[in-house]
């Protein structure tokens, strides 16, 4: 029995289908951490008004930032020359 294996080179990119994640955590204090948190919201601006919210009320200046996204691997985008095979394309010079 015998088996072709053809290497196929994937990307990453930004799942189209989600909306990334943004989020806060207040950070400040002597000797522990304030622990307030933002919430999850859909863009940083609804974050950036909450800790300037955060720093009226307490004084507080120091946060930790969250950025989430979803990401998925597709098949990168290249042409083969007619013939060759995937696992072969990397010894092709142009």
């Amino acid at each position: 029995m015998s088996r072709v294996f053809r290497f196929v080179p994937y990307v990453t990119q930004q799942d189209p289908g989600s909306e990334p994640e943004y989020s806060a955590e207040c950070v400040a204090g002597d000797e522990e951490a304030c622990g307030a948190q933002s919430g999850t919201w859909d863009g940083p601006e609804t974050v950036d008004d909450w800790m300037r919210e955060h720093m009226k009320e307490t004084g507080h200046r120091h946060f930790r930032r969250s950025f989430v996204d979803f990401a998925e691997l597709v098949p990168a985008a290249r042409e083969l020359p007619a013939g060759l095979e995937p696992a072969k394309a990397e010894r092709v010079r142009a």
